[in-house]
């Protein structure tokens, strides 16, 4: 007979409750602080994280969409431009279509790699908002690949953040985990 384990309803409520609440209050407290480190997209290394994380560690996809809306609905003040916040949501919305795919179900370290094209996001709602303004063209044609290839970089430093929030969490992001930690990816079969 074989007995399923569900997890404490605790590390559940946990999971499915308090973490998103956290990521919502950690991306809208990142927003107000200035990291001096001058590098463009620096600042990603906390909310993608967040946002990865969130998708890596919820069992429902559409928690992702709750923390960005919610995160960006909390943000607007402080930046004053529905543009500039909107990255938040716009990064939600593609982490919830990329982990719908199905290769990505069975594979959830892709998260950690996708995170990287999908801090672009960023870099888009901040060339378009109501900040750069009449000075939008000289800006975005100024070293704009040196920017995004920063942007590239640190999303993928924060997939990789997230993925190893989830794994210090206790959920293994993937089927792969398990077979990573376990030491063996067969399983036994009788003879």
């Amino acid at each position: 007979m074989t007995v399923m384990q569900r997890p404490a309803a605790g590390l559940s409520a946990v999971r499915e409750v308090a973490f998103p609440l956290v990521a919502v209050a950690i991306i809208v407290a990142s927003t107000d602080i200035r990291i001096p480190l001058g590098l463009p997209g620096h600042r990603g290394l906390i909310w993608l994280t967040m946002l990865v994380a969130v998708v890596l560690v919820t069992a429902r996809r559409e928690t992702v969409l709750a923390v960005g809306v919610a995160a960006s609905i909390a943000a607007l003040p402080m930046h004053g431009d529905p543009l500039w916040s909107s990255r938040y949501v716009g990064a939600a919305i593609l982490l919830y279509a990329v982990a719908s795919l199905p290769v990505v179900r069975v594979r959830r370290w892709l998260l950690a790699v996708v995170a990287a094209p999908i801090h672009l996001v960023a870099l888009a709602s901040s060339v378009f908002s109501w900040h750069s303004g009449p000075v939008m063209s000289a800006w975005a044609s100024n070293g704009m690949l040196e920017r995004a290839g920063w942007h590239l970089v640190f999303g993928l430093v924060a997939g990789l953040l997230a993925w190893a929030v989830a794994l210090c969490l206790g959920r293994p992001p993937s089927v792969w985990a398990n077979a990573i930690f376990d030491g063996s990816r067969y399983k036994e079969r009788p003879l």
